[in-house]
């Protein structure tokens, strides 16, 4: 998957569950690179879509990263809870549509 799109799912994973979208754009290059790598790292099929494992390790990630509220996400377990909320089609997988949706306000 091209990483326009991995970087508009994860900005739009970080927005929607860690951030504000003023934030997640306001990130700095430093954590927009971290977010990036762990987005690469976690969907380990390369696909371009995320499935529920895939973003359990994406929070862990970006947790360990200290990005946004992923921590907070991790303490809780509310994964399911955060991508459910994400998954707006209920077909089991973020897509890089769903990520626009969310990153453009519209999710």
């Amino acid at each position: 998957m091209k990483l326009i799109a991995k970087t508009l799912i994860a900005t739009a994973v970080l927005a929607a569950s860690s951030f504000s979208a003023a934030q997640a754009q306001n990130m700095s290059g430093a954590e927009k690179q971290a977010l990036i790598q762990n987005m690469l790292q976690a969907d380990s099929n390369n696909d371009g879509m995320l499935f529920l494992s895939e973003f359990e390790v994406l929070i862990k990630l970006n947790a360990d990263d200290g990005l946004g509220k992923a921590a907070m996400v991790e303490r809780a377990g509310a994964y399911k809870k955060v991508f459910n909320r994400l998954d707006s089609n209920g077909d089991g997988a973020l897509t890089k549509e769903e990520a626009q949706q969310l990153a453009e306000g519209r999710g």
